[in-house]
């Protein structure tokens, strides 16, 4: 599931949740709480307006409501209906190539979040990378000749990016390694691959990470949420973020 309202986020998962255009028909830009007919429902109302009318559906969700605003505000912005014009006008960091690959078998740590709560301070992943370094679990698993890359994966999701997943980090490991009681095991199955680019700062990732959003967000790719991961080399070389796709 990749298509979203681009005007309140919601997923579009059926065509009767579908909005219409000016010669009645579906479209699958916005729902049809927000566009009919061509016009959007509300045509006055802001983003800070349609993020106070989504909170409460997400709070009976099951959301807190700071994490739901957290989310909302830095999500919707990337929306059609609330891009600025500068934005619009420029051009996204696509993938720098699409691969196929078999199976990645990883041994590493893994907990469940969502990408709401790492939004705030309550996020998890930042220990889970503190903890992976710290404890030296890299030095304790035994790789393939060669192979020294370290991967931090998304896998299992709930809901497409907008649910529950589980976050890993591991590397890959000789096949007659035996994993250690307080380690876990990941498979990664075979799939094709959209390949994102950027650099180790934190924040070059979450920028790409909220390109990658946008780019399924606006159909320019359809995800499978089958497992994405990014994978770190040496210092100095640039980090791929892989992405499922059909």
């Amino acid at each position: 599931m990749d298509k979203a309202c681009q005007s309140c986020g919601m997923p579009l998962e059926h065509e009767d949740q579908y909005g219409t255009d000016a010669q009645h028909h579906k479209t699958d830009e916005y729902c049809k709480y927000c566009y009919k007919e061509g016009e959007f429902v509300q045509p006055e109302l802001t983003m800070e307006g349609m993020i106070q009318q989504c909170v409460p559906i997400l709070v009976e969700e099951g959301m807190q409501a700071e994490e739901a605003t957290s989310m909302l505000r830095n999500y919707l912005p990337h929306l059609k209906r609330w891009r600025s014009l500068e934005d619009t006008e420029l051009q996204l960091d696509g993938p720098i190539r699409e691969e196929y690959r078999g199976e990645i078998h990883l041994i590493g740590l893994k907990a469940r979040t969502n990408n709401q709560k790492e939004q705030t301070s309550h996020g998890i992943i930042p220990n889970m990378w503190e903890r992976f370094w710290s404890e030296g679990v890299p030095g304790r698993i035994r790789g393939h000749e060669g192979s020294a890359s370290v991967y931090g994966c998304y896998t299992d999701y709930e809901n497409g990016a907008l649910g529950e997943y589980t976050f890993f980090i591991g590397k890959e490991a000789a096949v007659d390694f035996q994993t250690p009681d307080d380690l876990e095991e990941l498979v990664i199955p075979a799939a094709r691959y959209a390949i994102f680019q950027t650099t180790q700062e934190p924040s070059s990732i979450f920028r790409v990470w909220q390109t990658i959003w946008e780019w399924a967000a606006t159909g320019q790719g359809e995800r499978t949420y089958t497992g994405d991961f990014e994978v770190y080399g040496s210092p100095d070389e640039p980090v791929l973020i892989y992405i499922a796709i059909k």
